[in-house]
């Protein structure tokens, strides 16, 4: 028994279609960029720290994105190259800031990562927010002052 002949012969694509394809590649990578970066986000310090390197990926991933989408006139799928850029931005700002406030965040993961009662999370919390205004005064020489905390 003899196999069919297929006639259609698989071919290359052309530089056209590779084009159109472009804007469906980066946003894929650039999604799975956000991903990774807001997954190690949530670990404790140190690890937490990787989350930088990956949005800072996704914000060089999104321009990307955006300029690939400029060039095939997709303009309707522009909003995920900023949305994820937008939010690459944030992510890279709040773990900058764990980063900042290492000695006292560090502390509170800690403090939670032991904690099993109820009130040993509440007691965590409130060390937490001493250790805050501790932290504001040395660095400015002002009172940091905590919404409903008094």
């Amino acid at each position: 028994m003899t196999s069919p002949q297929n006639t259609e012969e698989k071919k290359a694509p052309t530089p056209e279609e590779e084009a159109q394809a472009a804007p469906a590649r980066h946003g894929l990578v650039l999604i799975l960029l956000i991903l990774a970066s807001v997954l190690t986000f949530t670990y404790q310090l140190p690890f937490k720290l990787a989350a930088i390197g990956f949005a800072i990926a996704a914000v060089v991933w999104s321009v990307k994105y955006i300029v690939a989408v400029v060039k095939t006139k997709q303009r309707r799928n522009m909003s995920l190259g900023i949305l994820g850029g937008l939010l690459s931005v944030y992510l890279i700002f709040s773990t900058m800031s764990s980063a900042i406030l290492w000695p006292v965040q560090s502390k509170y993961e800690e403090c939670l990562r032991d904690a099993i009662t109820q009130q040993a999370q509440l007691s965590c919390t409130s060390e937490y927010q001493s250790g805050l205004g501790d932290w504001f005064k040395q660095v400015t020489g002002q009172d940091l002052d905590l919404p409903g905390t008094n």
